[in-house]
């Protein structure tokens, strides 16, 4: 589909209108500064994509909940296996695109698994008790990024060293399915040095995980996960700062064979990511370098033996930004990935060196925007381009008008490329072209923002795997959705509402297929945040999930069977209290509260009423 005439239509009727409409009043509140979408601190009225912000507060609501869960709850989101059983996979759909299609940052560096179908990240490896902050970036950003960011980025964002000498804080919960929820942390700064080192722990039974009525008498599948982060900050001299850092994750579970199937298997996991980050800046220009190196081992025990991958991303992103002229920004920079996959007798990897180059305009009179490019020198099959370009018109201090087309990539992944089963190094890179159009409002006060997002994204030489054949590129993947959103902000009362709807085919062999599997057409979320007096606070958030299809085994016809899963709606609540200025909280959250029967995955149980609660101090 050629986008290029409907870019230049709203990059012509923007220009034309009314300049005097692009005063902004002084005080005028921007927004959150956003870090992802630019790479470069940028206010939310200047980003050129649709961006989702969890900040610290809101991750304080849900101290009781898990990453996916929180994740879960955001615009344009579906985490499948969310609110399954506890140690259940986690699939990240963002704005419908398979899970392979998101790219997991941490600090915003990519932590992939190489080894993986698809080199999707495993969430349940990540615990949300050292999470300050989470940025969710949608629309391919793979001029930044590189590789897997065609519909977008999830930065979670560490917490950093604190004022102070040594502050110390920590956390003791229990819920449901017995479910043990401890961590301990420490941070401060002294001078010219800053730190901060958290420890975590999570236990539980879980539930039965493939016993949808419960009356089976299956197995309880249950996981265990123990994480360490730490980081420390040096500031040699005022305009530099060098961060060594290393995020440890070792996680054991349970699964069972299959939909209705019990089974006696484990799944074991091991994550160190670890690195330095520096940044320096003089005058007009900011340089910045990280070295991150990511390294994953997965141990599946069953019937049919150990399957034990293994796999690192070396990642050094070398970029610059220049600020001399008041009305551009330029950023240049430079990325290397070497990659590697063992199992067994197979030990390869491939590299992927890239640079790029992205360029911020102001024209005076409301109309900006974003020029992107990045070339990709693939060891295996090559090289290719990617390009965004991103106008924004902001009408007047409230209305903002913004389009894109970009381009995106994701490489073959080492598994396809090298792996036991049905490897193929002459594979293509996936490529992909997403148009995004819509219109964002926020109030001169900040208390009322809405926004709606239209997106197409077009994705050609999908890679399939043919049961004779192995991996080949193949198919084509077409999606389109809308997303609308609205936020209040009273003095008390934070009210938050979005309705997603999504549209999706592939085609193969000439013949277009809906093949959103797990995925509905239409998705409806709300919250309601109320705050009473200065130490109790309270919330209250449902979700609708529309119908969707899902595709199963049918181990008495071999072959894969098409059913339908019903809608639902989740309603959950939590609250929390404040004690001794803050240092001490008692929090506890109730979900399902309509003890709704649900199916995330045909053949595989869900959670009715679950509780949890706990106490955090801070010291």
């Amino acid at each position: 589909m050629n986008y290029l005439p409907a870019i230049l239509i709203i990059m012509l009727s923007l220009a034309v209108s009314e300049t005097g409409f692009a005063q902004v009043a002084d005080t005028l509140d921007l927004g959150e500064v956003v870090v992802t979408a630019s790479k470069t601190p940028t206010t939310e009225r200047e980003t050129t994509k649709s961006v989702t912000i969890i900040d610290s507060e809101e991750i304080e609501r849900y101290s009781g909940s898990s990453l996916s869960e929180l994740l879960n709850e955001q615009n344009g989101v579906l985490i499948n296996g969310a609110v399954s059983s506890p140690g259940k996979d986690k699939s990240v759909y963002l704005r419908g695109a398979a899970t392979q299609y998101t790219l997991v940052l941490i600090d915003g560096f990519p932590v992939t698994d190489p080894s993986g179908e698809g080199g999707a990240f495993d969430l349940r490896l990540l615990p949300l008790e050292n999470v300050e902050r989470i940025e969710i970036v949608k629309g391919s950003m793979s001029t930044l990024y590189g590789s897997d960011a065609i519909a977008g980025v999830i930065n979670v964002i560490t917490k950093k060293p604190k004022d102070g000498r040594f502050n110390l804080n920590g956390k003791a919960a229990y819920g449901s399915y017995n479910t043990n929820d401890l961590s301990l942390g420490a941070n401060g700064s002294a001078g010219i040095v800053g730190y901060s080192v958290n420890l975590s722990r999570e236990f539980t039974e879980g539930i039965t995980e493939a016993d949808p009525d419960g009356s089976s008498g299956f197995n309880k599948d249950g996981f265990e996960r123990f994480a360490l982060t730490s980081q420390v900050s040096v500031f040699p001299v005022e305009q530099l700062s060098i961060t060594p850092f290393i995020n440890y994750s070792r996680y054991d579970g349970d699964y069972d064979d299959g939909a209705f199937t019990d089974g006696a298997n484990t799944y074991e996991a091991d994550l160190l990511n670890t690195g330095a980050r520096l940044q320096y800046k003089t005058g007009d220009l900011e340089i910045h370098e990280a070295a991150t190196f990511t390294n994953t081992e997965r141990k599946f025990t069953d019937s049919f033996g150990v399957f034990n991958p293994k796999a690192s991303l070396f990642n050094s992103d070398l970029y610059a930004t220049y600020n001399k002229f008041p009305k551009v920004r330029f950023l240049a920079g430079f990325n290397i990935q070497n990659l590697n996959f063992e199992l067994d007798n197979i030990n390869e990897g491939s590299s992927i060196l890239s640079p790029y180059v992205t360029t911020y305009l102001e024209s005076g009179f409301g109309l900006n925007g974003e020029l992107g490019l990045r070339y990709n020198n693939h060891s295996e099959y090559g090289g290719n381009w990617t390009f965004n370009i991103a106008p924004v018109y902001n009408i007047n201090g409230q209305v903002k008008l913004l389009a894109s087309l970009s381009s995106g990539f994701k490489a073959p992944t080492l598994n396809e490329l090298f792996g036991p089963f049905g490897a193929n190094t002459d594979l293509k890179p996936q490529k992909s072209l997403t148009f995004d159009t819509g219109i964002e409002f926020r109030s001169a006060d900040s208390r009322l923002s809405a926004g709606v997002i239209y997106f197409r994204r077009d994705i050609e030489d999908l890679i399939s795997y043919d049961g004779s054949l192995g991996y080949i590129n193949i198919n084509e993947q077409n999606d389109s959705g809308l997303e609308v959103s609205a936020e209040y902000q009273f003095p008390t009362t934070q009210v938050k509402l979005f309705y997603n709807y999504l549209d999706g085919a592939i085609t193969q062999d000439g013949e277009e297929t809906d093949n959103l599997i797990r995925r509905p057409d239409h998705q409806v979320g709300s919250s309601i945040n109320q705050r009473f007096g200065e130490n109790l606070q309270a919330g209250l958030s449902g979700k609708f999930v529309g119908q969707r299809n899902d595709l199963f085994f049918n181990s008495q016809t071999f072959t894969n069977d098409e059913v339908e899963l019903g809608s639902y709606v989740l309603l959950d609540a939590r609250i929390r209290y404040n004690f001794l200025n803050e240092k001490l909280t008692i929090f506890a959250s109730v979900n399902n509260i309509l003890n709704s029967e649900y199916t995330e995955v045909y053949g595989f149980n869900t959670r009715g009423t679950y509780f949890k609660g706990g106490l955090k101090f801070s010291y």
